[in-house]
């Protein structure tokens, strides 16, 4: 099996970057809803599932969950208001991309997703490095709190430090590739290490989570993966970029036939847990197959 560096692996995939950092959605679901990105939606099932693994075991009435990655806020629109990304998608596109200035966009949101319709059970905090996304995502009240924070480069404010120690689990529907192991062990640094939250990830089957579950052993944590379950991410957005997947799948010991070969992008889930937890709940139990 080749080793690739997730820059490496990177390099082959389209570039949307440009509509990840905007003023408000929806350039980002216009063009990756086109290529049928629901990921967030695929994920919810099973998040839901080990959420509620996760409070039964630690007794707990309310989660705090740190979303990794959480561009708008979309995993909290998901999980905390139950919309589809279809929905999601419709009401974006509703608003004209010239004649409807951002503001508006976001006071529309501020009344379709309001505190009344939101899951009490769940306070969600978006981390991610894009600034304008994680901020449009708390003031439209899909997220609870945003750290718009670049963790690969720099170490957690004490800001963010103080609210990522009162975390109960991480969730991540693809970041992993974008972000290393450097960001799991900074946000992981700041847990009290008696009362560490389950990481529960999303990971593109191009990238190797390996690393990530490496750096997390020495806090006591194990991984499981979802054996036999494969999650659709988008679409390739064309010959050249499902090639270039195909290759390195290749170079990882994978076969693509019948999964990536039929054309998107597939996901894995990686549950890492102290080793008690995993003893005491093992994933088959919490999503069985």
């Amino acid at each position: 099996m080749t080793k690739i560096s997730y820059d490496d692996a990177n390099a082959g995939k389209a570039d949307f970057e440009w509509t990840y950092n905007r003023l408000d959605p929806r350039a980002y679901f216009d063009v990756l809803g086109a290529l049928d990105y629901a990921i967030p939606e695929r994920a919810a099932p099973v998040f839901l599932r080990v959420f509620d693994a996760y409070a039964t075991e630690r007794h707990k009435d309310a989660l705090t969950v740190i979303d990794l990655g959480c561009s708008y806020g979309i995993n909290a629109a998901v999980l905390k208001y139950g919309r589809r990304m279809d929905e999601l998608r419709a009401h974006y596109l509703s608003f004209d991309e010239d004649n409807t200035p951002p503001h508006d966009v976001l006071k529309a949101d501020q009344k379709a997703f309001t505190e009344k319709e939101a899951r009490r059970d769940l306070h969600i905090i978006g981390l991610d490095r894009a600034q304008f996304a994680s901020s449009y995502g708390f003031w439209a009240g899909l997220l609870d709190d945003a750290i718009p924070e670049n963790f690969e480069e720099n170490d957690p404010s004490p800001q963010a430090a103080k609210a990522m120690a009162k975390c109960d689990l991480l969730i991540s529907t693809g970041v992993v590739g974008y972000v290393t192991e450097r960001t799991f062990q900074r946000i992981v640094a700041c847990q009290p290490q008696d009362d560490l939250p389950w990481i529960a990830s999303f990971v593109l089957r191009m990238f190797d989570y390996g690393p990530v579950a490496k750096v997390l052993e020495p806090h006591g944590y194990v991984t499981e993966k979802l054996a036999g379950r494969y999650f659709r991410q988008r679409r390739f957005a064309g010959a050249a970029e499902k090639a270039h997947v195909e290759t390195l799948l290749h170079a990882r010991g994978l076969d693509p036939e019948g999964l990536e070969g039929e054309g998107h992008y597939l996901a894995e889930f990686f549950l890492s847990r102290p080793k008690a937890d995993a003893e005491a709940a093992p994933l088959t139990r919490i999503v069985p197959r």
